[in-house]
């Protein structure tokens, strides 16, 4: 298995994943593909402002991503890094994927200047949870609010 930075070459083979990753949410959603695909452009630009996207490859296929995106900590006046969607094919779970993605975005944040990594689940997401214990520490106090726009 291989983690790696996407290339422009794996856009198309990336579009399954995508929407492997919308149908296992709770929260239905269909894939704009050619939005996703402009959208990933841009993350895999060089020195772009949004962040990144990593893979993991294994036999010669697509079997996980994780998207990133950065952020930034007034009290330290450093970067952050969100890493805003981890998925694992179904048929590549239980390998140790997801792992080496949450360590590939670790040190990717510390390649990109970053103080941290943060990340959320599901309350209902029990098996990442399992795995996010290990790599990361459960931040308390803090109510997560969202107002769509």
């Amino acid at each position: 298995m291989e983690i790696r930075e996407a290339r422009a070459t794996d856009i198309q083979a990336l579009m399954p994943l995508v929407d492997g990753y919308y149908a296992a949410s709770p929260v239905p959603h269909t894939a704009d593909h050619a939005a996703v695909a402009t959208h990933v452009q841009q993350l895999i630009a060089a020195d772009n402002p949004l962040g990144g996207l990593l893979l993991a490859i294994e036999d010669d296929n697509i079997a996980g991503f994780a998207f990133l995106y950065y952020g930034f900590n007034k009290r330290s006046l450093k970067r952050t890094v969100t890493l805003n969607d981890l998925f694992v094919a179904a048929a590549y779970r239980r390998r140790g994927i997801a792992r080496a993605l949450i360590t590939a975005t670790l040190q990717w944040g510390r390649d990109h200047g970053a103080m941290s990594v943060d990340w959320q689940t599901r309350v209902s997401n029990t098996g990442a949870q399992a795995l996010y214990d290990q790599v990361g520490e459960r931040e308390s106090g803090w109510i997560h609010y969202q107002s769509k726009l």
